[in-house]
Parts: C-alpha cells; sequence; structure tokens
C-alpha cells in the first residue's frame, strides 16, 4: 500500500513537472448518494483550470529592457 502511494505521488510530480493537472477522483466519491456532488465539485475544479490556464498573464520588464538603443549613449542623438 505504501509503494503505491508513493508512486501516485511521484506519477503526479512528474505529470505536473510536465504542465499537466491531475485530478483524482476516489471510486467512493462515485457512489450514488454523493455523485452529483462530485461531479459538480469536479466541473467546478476543470472550470477553474481552464481559465486559469488561459488568463492573459502580465509580465514585470526591468528597467534595462526599455534602456536598451541602437547607438552607444554617447553617440546618441548627435548629428554626424
Amino acid at each position: 500500500m505504501e509503494r503505491n502511494r508513493s508512486r501516485d505521488i511521484e506519477e503526479r510530480q512528474q505529470l505536473t513537472s510536465m504542465g499537466w493537472h491531475c485530478i483524482t477522483v476516489w471510486e467512493c466519491q462515485l457512489k450514488p448518494k454523493i455523485r452529483q456532488q462530485t461531479l459538480d465539485a469536479l466541473e467546478y475544479t476543470l472550470c477553474h483550470i481552464y481559465l486559469e490556464d488561459r488568463r492573459i498573464k502580465s509580465y514585470k520588464t526591468t528597467e534595462e529592457e526599455y534602456s536598451m538603443v541602437a547607438e552607444s549613449v554617447e553617440n546618441y542623438g548627435k548629428s554626424k
């Protein structure tokens, strides 16, 4: 049992590092009494993952990125 648990954790970590999302649904969560609750939670989670993956992400730029010019600073703006 412990070996299986360790293997499952390792496989989840590998899949996550490759960009996959892992969701575990236990057999007991599919019993008729709580099946709809499980499916609703799964739907919510999948929608959240989908929207989060497609969210526009802002990237911070450094000051150096804006200060780059084609000419050296000494020659910039001087006529030749």
